[in-house]
């Protein structure tokens, strides 16, 4: 879930005043009436935190800075300052007791102390310890400008936490925060509202939100992001254990050799800090080209000291430490215990790709007999790993084996609990991933896909996202036989000699298309090649990228008796010449001399292949 929480500033009409112009902390309201600005809870949704719950989150305080502009489309000029990093404090069933009160919450008569003044600034200039006054809106203004700020009080008294708004950007969108946090602040506390632009409008209606006369309405994000692992498997007959992750501890690694093994915990190479560590985030605000998106936050972390900074992430230990990983997605093994998040600092313009090495075992639930896989790898772009505040992401990843044919990894990401993304990821090199999309939303669930979604797949060739052309480097598949399996779809792209694999299937690359932007997570959109098929039906379909074709040759066969050569013939393709262009009949069969041949592969090529079950 996106634990947003949300804070509304209130107009209200009082008094009557005589000038006709009011500039600063006055304003020219409707009929003569002053307006002055109050802050108030205002939450729609009823499963995220409100009232007194929400301002426990924000320990019952945060910071408002405010400009106002009389300039339409440019950032408020020097001199247009409202609200100077004020305090607004939460006291329970204070409301109406003061004209700037209407909710519990009040800035007027309050000061920042001595220790907050130092910890908490502007442009490089400290906050002061001036008794806060009350604010009116201006009428002759254009527009206002809010942002909002919290954190324990306790940590910004203490230095743990030091507070910059940054005055000097170009628009009103550069003008974020800067702040500093040591190894121990509380960054639980931590919380950054969207930007908040309310243009002046003839439309005063004070019971609308975020316009003059209605309620400026905050939403706060946590500045950290959660992220959990999953593991599961479905290999009919067997038992799995992980037995070792590897990654590369070194500050440029080229993410193509992992020689590090970690038999504790999960492991995998991704740009990633470490929590613990002192450093400084920098918040700006996303620009008006994408409307979801617009004004909010965006959040990058860089630690004081450059040794703090991991070029991989660490979970915990609860998937290596299981004797046998989860058969199910609905219940897997996860890298803590109860699927607990770990938090990590958001990482919105990551650029690498996430590549996970592991080694795992097999071990037959019937004879005991030991299989172990080494060295599997996968890797999932770096556009499906740019992190945002306030989101939680899960990685699921399934153990597939497919008889002979490649085990298979499958990585989901489920963006917040209410997000409903995800991304699966096959173990291969290449290796392909997906994500659907259904009525505007990423989909998830007990099956892959549902019926009717238009389905993303990307194509990972190394470390670079491959250009797909469909009918050259990629084909699409579709099942055509009822309750054809994803066993049987990956076996009939795998080998075309069998005649029970070949009905499986049908190529048909009519059903996708090349796009080069995808849709994100928060409505917006990610540039990345891609191939989308379009509202696929129920069944079983597949993505193959061929970077080289495979190449097959004839392989000589003869029967001792008829009626295996009947058989046989009945199971797969057989052929009466060495070229394998004259397909055999019953009645070519003479005697246990008799030269038939069969296609098998001579070179298995480079090419990956991603079967999807659309339910």
């Amino acid at each position: 879930m996106k634990k947003f929480i949300y804070f509304a500033a209130v107009l209200l009409g009082l008094a009557s005043c005589t000038s006709d112009e009011f500039t600063g902390d006055k304003a020219l309201g409707e009929a003569n009436e002053q307006a002055p600005i109050s802050f108030s809870f205002d939450v729609p949704n009823a499963t995220r935190a409100e009232g007194a719950a929400a301002a426990t989150k924000l320990n019952n305080r945060f910071i408002v800075y405010a400009e106002k502009n009389e300039t339409a489309g440019t950032a408020p000029a020097e001199g247009d300052l409202v609200f100077p990093n004020y305090r607004v404090n939460y006291t329970a069933n204070s409301a109406y007791t003061t004209t700037s009160n209407t909710k519990d919450w009040e800035y007027v008569g309050l000061a920042h102390t001595s220790t907050d003044v130092a910890n908490i600034k502007m442009g490089g200039a400290n906050a002061t310890t001036n008794v806060q006054t009350i604010k009116y809106w201006d009428y002759a203004a254009t527009s206002y400008t809010f942002t909002a700020v919290s954190a324990k009080p306790s940590d910004i008294s203490d230095g743990k936490v030091t507070i910059n708004k940054l005055t000097s950007g170009t628009t009103v969108y550069d003008k974020g925060y800067e702040v500093d946090v040591t190894a121990d602040a509380d960054l639980n506390s931590l919380y950054f509202a969207d930007r908040v632009n309310i243009a002046q409008s003839n439309d005063k209606d004070r019971t609308v939100s975020n316009q003059y006369g209605g309620n400026v309405r905050f939403t706060f994000r946590n500045g950290q992001s959660q992220v959990r692992v999953g593991m599961y498997e479905t290999i009919p007959g067997y038992d799995v254990k992980v037995t070792k992750f590897y990654y590369v501890d070194n500050a440029n690694p080229t993410f193509t050799t992992m020689t590090t093994g970690e038999t504790t915990n999960f492991v995998a190479n991704v740009p990633n800090t470490a929590t613990g560590v002192a450093g400084k985030f920098t918040v700006k605000y996303f620009d008006n080209t994408v409307a979801s998106t617009e004004n909010h936050p965006t959040i990058t972390f860089a630690p004081t000291t450059a040794a703090d900074t991991k070029t991989y992430i660490t979970l915990g230990d609860q998937i290596i430490a299981a004797t046998k990983l989860a058969e199910t997605s609905a219940t897997p093994t996860y890298d803590e215990a109860a699927g607990a998040f770990t938090t990590v600092f958001p990482q919105e313009t990551n650029d690498k790709s996430l590549k996970l090495k592991v080694d795992y075992q097999l071990k037959n639930t019937v004879t005991g007999e030991i299989i172990n896989i080494t060295g599997k790898t996968a890797e999932v772009p770096a556009q499906y790993l740019q992190w945002k505040p306030n989101y939680k992401y899960t990685y699921l990843f399934k153990i597939n084996d497919n008889d002979l044919y490649p085990i298979t990894f499958d990585a989901v990401v489920i963006e917040a609990e209410d997000g409903e993304a995800e991304y699966i990821t096959t173990v291969s090199e290449p290796s392909i991933t997906t994500f659907g999309v259904k009525g505007g939303k990423y989909v998830h669930g007990g099956s892959e896909y549902a019926a009717g979604s238009d389905i993303y797949a990307t194509i990972m060739d190394g470390s670079s996202v491959a250009d797909p052309t469909l009918g050259t480097n990629v084909n699409l598949y579709k099942s055509i036989t009822a309750g054809a399996t994803e066993a049987s779809l990956a076996e009939a792209i795998a080998e075309v000699s069998s005649k029970t694999h070949n009905i499986a299937f049908t190529l048909d690359n009519t059903i996708g298309t090349k796009v080069t932007t995808v849709p994100a997570e928060d409505g917006s959109t990610t540039t990345i090649n891609a191939v989308k098929l379009t509202g696929l039906a129920a069944g079983t379909y597949a993505v193959e990228y061929v970077k080289t074709a495979r190449t097959y040759k004839a392989q000589e066969v003869t029967f001792a008796t008829s009626t295996a050569f009947t058989t046989a013939l009945a199971a797969q393709n057989l052929y009466t010449n060495s070229g394998c262009t004259t397909a055999a009949a019953a009645g070519d069969y003479v005697d246990e001399t008799t030269k038939f041949y069969k296609q098998v592969v001579d070179n298995v090529g480079v090419y990956a292949y991603k079967v999807i079950v659309v339910q």
